[in-house]
């Protein structure tokens, strides 16, 4: 495999001698890449997850007061039949609700978001003619699913009058009326409710009085608009509160003794708010604008006061104008003002949407969405900024909380990764010091690490990928790897130095040392370089991936790829050079302490990654050692005198003579451990990918359909309060509905709690568990119990479900019975409810990629919707009682189709025509009176407020009432409406939902103790064999089991042509295809360890345990390859040195290749296995899916390893044999032919 001294020399070979003869240029380079990489790892955009999101185009459509059935005529299923030729569209999903429609456009991946919106707006221009009149559709925000990033509400209570902009509370507990130079210290403008007097003065604290329509006018006027002008905001969506409304509630029997009608009324109210214009006027030399001051609330502009923050004198001023409105004049003359025909007040506009704060009452807030491609972290930051401003100039006594922050989440996700990459390379680092005993040596096989890493950040910015948990995680699984090269490297020069010091003592010429380093780099570099290249190969398939899971796991790739072509260019040109400088007895000590105080600098003050912040005197002392370990003088010593050598080398040699002596044997038991592998694959179930522990809960049951807003809100009021009763939790944050944004469909039967939980461990109860020494006596346990506590902290899912205790961890006796701790899902058995657990980001991109909630779901589509309704109903059922899907449903509920309460008005067309009216005068007084309708809205300098015309309550609360209601005929008589149409109540839809323009039914399922993909293939049996579809009528699966289902597929196709590249690649590197063989072997072999390992700790066959082991195939390539050098390298030693005649020859050069060179081989694979543990033991945010990324690599790593070390020279042994036989063969029979031909020329 090496080749060969006096061959040409390849192109890695000619680099790695051109870098060592440029050492100053190359080290020169180094540097300013460094510097790079270091800029960029400080400016890189940061998340805690990729973008998994569709990408998509929501358009949303008001139609005011308008019935779910009647939206989806009318507007939605217009728009989704038109975006159905939008180029590049997946899926269009429409939702049709009580008074808005909501179209989404999911594009295929790959597709630019604002080109996708510049089609869609170019697709609805075709449209308008088709929607009604005065309905004009929107655009949603520029952002995606995960654009969630901070919520807030708004909140009351007690304040200080002699200090309303608040009081500072620093670290230490103490108030202060200015802020102190403590940067912990945090300003209070509201106090605690059972507070009574100022910390500070002992003042008498005042109550706030701001209600629900001032404190969501405060969101909507001062706040909103000052949020959306920061950096990377999209939009900034208010929920909960109430909007003003002036409301006009006409008395219809007035009216009539007016003789007015209710069309004179809509249009006064319209005419008496307006301002005009009436040009300009000279006086003197002075022009005056004329202007016509009509709005209503119309003042002095200089009256008012300053600290009328709220609007109550200009909402006085208002109420006092409407009701003086004009409508005409009485017989006698007099004139008639709207005061004498309703009543004028201030009321909540209709809502959809409510807010809860911590089970204490409603609240107003508002929604950060930031712009698709933002930095995450840094955007958030500047809204808490821009908010710590804003809340300065709020009226006292009102505060802003922080109801969700996803900055602690990215903190906490990226403090994971990065201290796991820091013990990567710690460890590392330690493992090369160990094996090679020179200080020097290890670390300049360690620098390939930050090289490296520094490098593939610099990519990642250059490309604009951010740094996550699954880019990060990328370099994680690298490490180990990336440190191979340059280890055979350094190991390697060890070698020729040592050969250049017995040429030396034999009296033969000195050489260079640059020349012996340039040889030694030369030799293996081309090989190293290859197996790095199959690595990165082995990741292609990642790269076929699309849909979620290809958005999910390609930052990983790429990072990976990025990462290992920096190991592979800095091993062949700047390890070589650095070799140069270290790898020597004495060495220029000077400049190497300089070199490293700097290097010590830079790492102190410019150490990347916010994250590390707390890492940085760990890093900087480690620097410091490093100038300790480099400038003293060091000896080389040979491999046969290093400790760990030796005791490898003892270990091994026993193990190698029984195989080679019992090589059919060997062949039999590594038969046997590969088919072994079959149990634990047939045990492992099936998911999508592990959960993301983003820290934070998120609750959403479903209720009635029809449920009221009143009785929703006291149902989430009730929720709330249960849940905030829980130690564990920090802040509750309940919403009802939608906010007002394209991004949120939600209906209002939909409650969705958001809830923090505390970040400080020792608040969260304890539990106790069984330990070895559990039933020892006290005095005996009370050491291990130090160790290993009796005790551990619940988890989120025992948090939520609850958990077992037994007798014996309880310590009494209770039959066996034990006892059960009721979790949050105990709790909230509330009739009506059906509960639903899941987390804030996974459930944005799930419920607007695919709509669905749960982790299943089922999609049943077909033209009527109470056929789907049923069908909904029916596998539901069918799912909660099978006996093959019972015990593992958590819960499954259907969308009530039709469950929602309808008031129809059926129109008598005759009776109308007797009294000259039209459908649509009927339509008018339904919309109007019935309804209320929004006439104009008041000009409140910056604000505006909607005025509502409409009939009172009790004429309008139940269908006897709507009956009386008057219809004026253009006669001028008065005509009741229970003459001119039936009033009916009905069932209907409360939301109807759309996919394709089809109309469909979903069926949400959670699941416990299985995995998804188990719990499907039951679950469609059951509904295959179980549930009788109508033609036109079908099912489908969805929610994370369509992403798995995906994922597979792709993986399927892409695995064999990775496999093929691989194949071809390693052909290439080793001219022989049973070399090619050999070196593939490893490859079953590792799948031994990474089924057995997966399935010993539990982890189900995910996406992420899937990329684990492609991400195996690659290594078991490059160590193998590893393995396979050397023993080429001592047979083809052997050989041209003569020594290779006999088997027993061939024996003793296999036992060369194999044990005297077990140090560079055991020190790569250890490497790789020592630095992917501590992605096992790895604790926070996303620790769960790089532990299932690392447990296939490590578990097949061991067992491969062995097969490397027992089998390889077995095989290798059988193969070269043969070939001695061959052509020993060959040899006879041409010595024969020589003979015979020389005795018939003799004779």
């Amino acid at each position: 495999m090496l080749a060969d001294p006096n061959a040409r020399e390849g192109f890695t070979a000619k680099l790695i001698r051109a870098c060592v003869a440029n050492r100053l240029l190359v080290l020169l380079l180094a540097a300013i890449t460094a510097v790079g990489g270091v800029y960029a790892a400080r400016h890189i955009t940061v998340d805690a997850l990729p973008d998994l999101s569709d990408v998509q185009v929501v358009v949303r459509t008001e139609f005011p007061g308008q019935a779910p059935g009647i939206v989806q005529d009318q507007v939605t299923y217009p728009l989704t039949t038109a975006m159905l030729a939008v180029p590049d569209a997946e899926v269009v999903r429409g939702y049709s609700m009580f008074g808005t429609s909501f179209v989404y456009v999911l594009f295929e991946d790959g597709t630019d978001l604002y080109w996708a919106r510049s089609r869609v707006l170019e697709q609805l221009s075709t449209v308008d003619s088709r929607l009604p009149e005065g309905v004009t559709p929107e655009l949603g925000p520029d952002a995606t699913a995960v654009g969630w990033v901070y919520q807030y509400v708004l909140t009351t209570g007690p304040y200080c009058p002699e200090h309303p902009e608040g009081l500072w509370r620093d670290e230490a507990g103490d108030w202060s009326a200015e802020k102190p130079d403590d940067p912990e210290a945090e300003r209070v403008k509201v106090f605690d409710h059972d507070a009574e007097v100022c910390p500070l003065d002992g003042t008498p604290l005042a109550q706030a009085d701001a209600s629900l329509a001032e404190l969501r006018s405060l969101q909507d006027w001062y706040l909103r608009y000052e949020l959306t002008t920061v950096e990377g905001v999209s939009e900034v969506a208010a929920i909960g509160g109430f909007v003003k409304q002036y409301q006009v509630t006409i008395d219809p029997n007035r009216l009539l003794a007016y003789g007015l009608p209710l069309g004179r009324v809509r249009e006064a109210i319209q005419r008496s708010n307006r301002d005009v214009g009436g040009r300009v006027v000279e006086r003197g030399e002075t022009e005056f604008m004329v202007r016509g001051r009509g709005y209503l609330g119309t003042g002095d502009p200089t009256d008012g006061s300053a600290e009328d923050t709220l609007g109550r004198e200009q909402t006085d001023r208002v109420l006092e104008d409407l009701r003086l409105i004009s409508l005409g004049t009485d017989e006698d003359g007099s004139p008639i003002y709207l005061r004498d025909v309703a009543d004028v007040a201030i009321g909540p506009e209709i809502r959809r949407g409510v807010a809860e704060w911590d089970g204490e009452g409603e609240t107003a807030g508002g929604v950060v969405i930031m712009r698709f491609g933002e930095n995450a972290q840094a955007t958030i930051d500047r809204v808490r900024d821009r908010l710590f401003e804003l809340e300065e100039g709020l009226p006292p006594g009102v505060a802003i909380d922080v109801a969700y922050d996803r900055s602690d989440l990215i903190e906490r996700a990226i403090h994971t990764v990065s201290e796991t990459l820091l013990e990567e390379i710690l460890v590392v680092g330690c493992v090369i010091l160990i094996f090679l005993a020179h200080a020097r040596s290890a670390l300049v096989a360690a620098l390939v690490l930050p090289a490296g890493v520094l490098l593939t950040l610099g990519v990642m910015y250059a490309l604009g990928l951010n740094a996550n948990i699954m880019s990060l995680g990328g370099i994680a699984i690298s490490i180990g790897v990336m440190v191979d090269s340059s280890i055979v490297m350094v190991e390697n020069a060890h070698k020729h130095l040592e050969r250049e010091h017995h040429r030396r003592e034999a009296g033969e010429p000195p050489r260079s040392h640059a020349s012996v380093i340039a040889d030694a780099s030369a030799e293996v570099g081309p090989t190293l370089f290859f197996s790095l290249l199959i690595i990165m190969v082995s990741f292609l398939p990642i790269f076929v991936l699309d849909g979620q899971s290809g958005r999910l796991f390609k930052p990983l790739a790429y990072t990976k790829t990025f990462a290992m072509a920096a190991a592979a260019g800095v091993a062949v040109t700047l390890i070589p050079v650095v070799m140069v400088y270290t790898l020597r007895e004495g060495g220029p000590r000077k400049r190497v302490a300089a070199l490293c105080a700097a290097g010590t600098f830079v790492l102190f003050a410019l150490l990347p990654l916010g994250a590390l912040e707390d890492s940085r005197w760990l890093v900087a002392v480690g620097a410091a050692l490093a100038v300790l370990l480099l400038v003293p003088r060091q000896r080389i010593s040979n491999e046969e005198d290093n400790p760990i050598s030796r005791v490898i080398r003892a270990a091994y040699e026993p193990f190698f003579r029984f195989t080679m002596k019992h090589r059919a044997l060997t062949v039999l038991i590594a038969a046997l451990l590969m088919s072994s592998t079959l149990y634990p694959w047939s045990k492992l179930g099936s998911e999508f990918m592990p959960p993301l522990e983003e820290g934070d809960l998120l609750y959403m049951p479903t209720t009635d359909p029809g449920i009221s807003v009143s009785k929703a809100t006291e149902l989430l009021a009730q929720t709330d309060a249960l849940i905030a009763a829980f130690p564990e939790v920090e802040h509750v944050f309940g919403k009802i509905g939608r906010a007002e944004t394209a991004t949120d469909p939600a209906p209002v039967s939909m409650l969705e709690t958001t809830i923090t939980l505390h970040r400080d461990e020792a608040v969260w109860r304890k539990r106790p568990v069984e330990r070895f020494y559990s039933g020892w006596p006290g005095w005996l346990a009370w050491a291990p119990s130090k160790l290993l506590l009796p005790t551990r902290t619940i988890t989120p899912d025992e948090l939520i479900y609850g958990y077992e205790l037994t007798d014996a961890q309880l310590g009494v006796d209770r039959g066996g019975r034990g006892f059960r701790v009721p979790g949050m899902n105990d709790a909230l058995q509330i009739p009506g409810l059906s509960n639903a657990w899941t987390m804030p980001i996974r459930t944005r991109i799930d419920m607007l990629s695919t709509g669905i909630r749960t982790p299943v779901g089922v999609k049943i589509m077909g033209p009527d919707l109470t056929v789907l309704s049923r069908l909904a109903g029916e596998l539901a059922d069918l799912l909660k009682t099978d006996e093959r899907t019972r015990t593992t449903l958590a819960s499954a509920f259907p969308d009530k189709t039709v469950g929602g309460n309808y008031l129809d008005l059926d129109v008598d067309r005759e009776a109308i025509a007797r009294y000259g009216l039209s459908s649509g005068d009927l339509a008018d007084v339904v919309m109007t009176a019935v309804g209320g309708m929004n006439v104009t809205s008041t000009v409140e300098g910056l604000e505006r407020y909607p005025v509502s015309l409409r009939y009172p309550r009790e004429l309008r609360d139940d269908p006897e009432s709507l009956e009386k209601v008057l219809v004026a005929t253009p006669g001028g008589a008065q005509v009741p409406l229970g003459q001119l149409a039936d009033v009916v109540v009905r069932r209907g839809p409360p939301m109807i939902k759309s996919e394709d323009a089809r109309p469909t039914s979903w069926v949400y399922v959670d699941i416990k103790n299985t995995d998804i993909g188990t719990f499907v293939e039951a679950a469609q049996a059951v509904v295959a064999e179980r549930l009788e579809l109508p033609p036109g009528y079908t099912v489908r699966w969805s929610g994370q089991y369509e992403y798995m289902q995906a994922a597979r597929e792709r993986l399927q196709l892409a695995i064999p042509l990775a496999a093929v590249v691989i194949l071809l690649l390693l052909f290439a590197a080793t001219r022989s295809w049973l070399r090619v063989g050999i070196v593939l072997l490893a490859v079953p072999f590792s799948l031994i360890g990474a089924a057995w390992f997966t399935w010993f700790l539990g982890y189900d066959l995910s996406l992420a345990v899937w990329v684990g082991v492609i991400a195996l195939a690659g290594l078991d390539a490059e160590t193998g390859l590893v393995m396979l050098l050397y023993l080429d390298d001592s047979h083809e030693r052997f050989k041209r040195e003569g020594r290779l005649n006999t088997p027993a020859d061939l024996m003793t050069a296999v036992h060369d290749g194999a044990v005297q060179r077990i140090r560079p081989k055991t020190m790569t694979v250890m490497t790789t296995f020592i630095g992917l543990m501590p992605l096992l033991f790895a604790t926070g945010a996303g620790a769960d899916t790089m532990q299932r990324l690392a447990a296939p690599m490590i578990g097949g790593l061991a067992t491969s390893f062995v097969a490397e070390l027992l089998l390889y020279p077995v095989l290798f042994y059988a193969a070269k044999r043969l070939a001695m036989k061959r052509a020993g063969a060959a040899g006879a029979a041409g010595a024969a032919g020589a003979a015979g031909a020389a005795g018939a020329a003799g004779s």
